[in-house]
């Protein structure tokens, strides 16, 4: 698929070197710079409102030791979504545009955009989060710092004490998230994860680094998980923060019944080639497991050789 960068200036970037985040002192020998991933399509009412509700969270903690950036991937929504991203750049260099020519799925857009920025942008860590107002901005920074030598992958998780859904969720739409939940648990690796279906996290730059996303074949939703699940077979290691996640703003979720019974069979094939190819999936899954523990700390340190 054809694609283009817009962006008023190109971050330089740099290479992952020694630094340290330790919570409120956040002394280190260089800044840390974090890309958030932000795939949208038909976002228009809500891309400008999320987009300073970001870069609030940079003036709010008026750290000079995180520098945040956005890299909006859009996937030529008809709304214009990709033209007031584009505006916003105009005014804050830190705002990339990834255009895409079609709608291809969330896992397609995550993929573009991860690969986009590590090699363009070079970030230490990268996030993924949604546009539509249900992930708060304010626990970016909780992720983030959370991040570090026992800590490659950390999940804004809903179901660790702490977490929560909202209120107005029926009991059916609680009752499938967690089924979902407990589905992916039992054929993937998910390193212990309680929360294995969100999509707030942050994940350190060398650990995508590792993924072959070729060979994740996963263009919708499913890509959440099986994301996680290569990531645990390549060696990270997953923490959790709790967050409370919110109600859509604004706008219609993307998310229908065809793309969870797609993405429960896909998770079905990998379990069962797997399988069929002798993978020890139990063991793999056990050794991360006693790695793992969900947390509400908000100190790490980030280790170059991790």
């Amino acid at each position: 698929m054809k694609q283009t960068e817009e962006s008023i200036e190109k971050s330089a970037g740099t290479s992952i070197g020694p630094l340290t985040i330790q919570n409120t002192s956040l002394q280190h020998e260089r800044a840390v710079s974090v890309c958030i991933v932000l795939p949208t399509y038909n976002e228009a009412a809500n891309i400008t409102h999320i987009l300073d509700r970001i870069f609030d969270q940079q003036t709010v903690h008026g750290s000079s030791h995180i520098q945040l950036s956005v890299l909006v991937v859009d996937d030529n929504s008809p709304d214009g979504t990709a033209d007031l991203a584009r505006e916003y750049g105009r005014k804050n260099e830190a705002v990339h545009l990834l255009s895409r020519e079609e709608k291809d799925g969330l896992g397609a857009a995550y993929i573009a955009g991860f690969q986009h920025a590590i090699h363009t942008l070079h970030p230490d860590i990268l996030m993924e989060m949604d546009a539509d107002g249900q992930h708060n901005p304010s626990d970016i920074f909780r992720l983030v710092t959370r991040i570090g030598a026992d800590a490659d992958f950390v999940i804004g998780s809903r179901y660790i004490p702490g977490g929560s859904v909202p209120q107005t969720w029926s009991a059916h739409r609680k009752l499938i998230s967690r089924a979902a939940n407990r589905y992916t648990k039992m054929l993937l690796n998910t390193g212990g994860a309680k929360d294995c279906t969100g999509g707030f996290r942050a994940i350190k730059a060398s650990t995508l680094l590792k993924i072959d996303f070729a060979q994740l074949q996963v263009k919708g939703y499913a890509f959440q998980v099986t994301l996680l699940d290569a990531c645990v077979r390549n060696g990270a290691m997953i923490q959790e923060v709790p967050i409370a996640f919110l109600e859509r703003e604004r706008g219609e979720s993307k998310m229908r019944p065809k793309d969870m019974i797609l993405g429960a069979l896909m998770i079905a094939n990998i379990r069962i080639h797997r399988l069929l190819h002798g993978h020890n999936h139990k063991d793999t899954r056990s050794t991360h497991m006693t790695r793992t523990r969900a947390t509400h700390k908000s100190s790490a340190k980030l280790s170059a050789n991790s």
